[in-house]
C-alpha cells in the first residue's frame, strides 16, 4: 500500500501531465491564440513571436509525451527530469504573465482555446502549476512510492483531473462578467427620478366652440349683428 506521500505526489504529477496535454492540444487546435495573444502583451520583438509559439507548443507536448510515458513505465528518473522542466517552464509563464501585467499591457492569455483576458488568477494558476511540479519532483526522487492497485489508481486519478480542471478554469471564472461595460466614477451619484425630465401626459381632447354659422340676410331685411335685432322704434 503506498504512502500518503506517495499519493500525494502521485496526484501532483498527475495535474502537471494533464495540464500538459490541455496546453497542447489547445496551441494545436487552435495555432492562431497563442501567435496573437503574444503580439496583443508586444513583450516580444514581432519576429520571435511566431519562433515562441511554436517552442512552447513542442516544449508542452514533449513533455505531456515523455511524462506520460515515464509515469506509465514507472521510470523515476525520466519523470523527475520531466517534471524538473515542467516547473521551470510554468516558473517562465508566471514571471512573464507577471511582466506582462506590471507594464500595463493587456490582451487575452493565449493559453487555451477559450478568450481568456490576461490577468493576476493567470499568473498564480501558473505558479500553482510550478508548486505542483515540485511537489510531483520532490516525491518521484524521493522515497516514495507510486499508487499501487486499481482502487489507489482511480483514486488518484479522480483527484487529479479534478484538481486539473479546477485549476484550469479558474481564471475563466473569476473574470467578471461585465468587465467591458462602463461605471461611473467614485463619488458621483446615480441619476433619480426625480431629477430627469419626464414626457407630460397626453391631455384629453378638449371640444373646440364652432363660430355660428353665418346666414346670409333676405332681400328687404337689415343683416344681423352679434346675435341680436337692430333697435326700431
Amino acid at each position: 500500500m503506498s504512502t500518503p506521500l506517495g499519493l500525494l505526489g502521485s496526484a501532483a504529477t498527475a495535474v502537471v501531465l494533464l495540464v500538459l496535454l490541455a496546453g497542447c492540444a489547445a496551441h494545436l487546435t487552435r495555432p492562431a491564440a497563442l501567435p496573437g495573444a503574444l503580439r496583443a502583451h508586444a513583450v516580444l520583438p514581432g519576429r520571435a513571436v511566431g519562433p515562441a509559439a511554436r517552442v512552447v507548443t513542442v516544449a508542452e507536448c514533449l513533455l505531456a509525451a515523455a511524462g506520460t510515458a515515464a509515469l506509465l513505465g514507472r521510470h523515476r528518473s525520466g519523470l523527475t527530469a520531466v517534471l524538473a522542466a515542467a516547473a521551470a517552464l510554468f516558473a517562465c509563464y508566471a514571471l512573464y504573465t507577471r511582466h506582462a501585467l506590471a507594464t500595463g499591457r493587456g490582451g487575452p492569455c493565449g493559453c487555451s482555446r477559450a478568450e481568456v483576458p490576461l490577468s493576476g488568477w493567470v499568473t498564480g494558476r501558473a505558479w500553482a502549476f510550478a508548486a505542483l511540479a515540485l511537489l510531483g519532483l520532490l516525491v518521484s526522487a524521493g522515497p516514495g512510492t507510486p499508487p499501487e492497485g486499481a482502487a489507489e489508481t482511480a483514486v488518484v486519478a479522480l483527484v487529479a483531473l479534478t484538481f486539473a480542471t479546477l485549476l484550469w478554469m479558474l481564471p475563466a471564472a473569476m473574470t467578471r462578467p461585465g468587465a467591458g461595460t462602463r461605471s461611473l466614477p467614485s463619488g458621483t451619484s446615480q441619476p433619480s427620478e426625480r431629477g430627469t425630465r419626464s414626457t407630460p401626459p397626453a391631455r384629453a381632447l378638449r371640444p373646440v366652440h364652432l363660430p355660428d354659422p353665418v346666414v346670409p340676410p333676405r332681400p328687404g331685411t337689415a343683416p344681423v349683428t352679434g346675435g341680436r335685432q337692430p333697435w326700431t322704434s
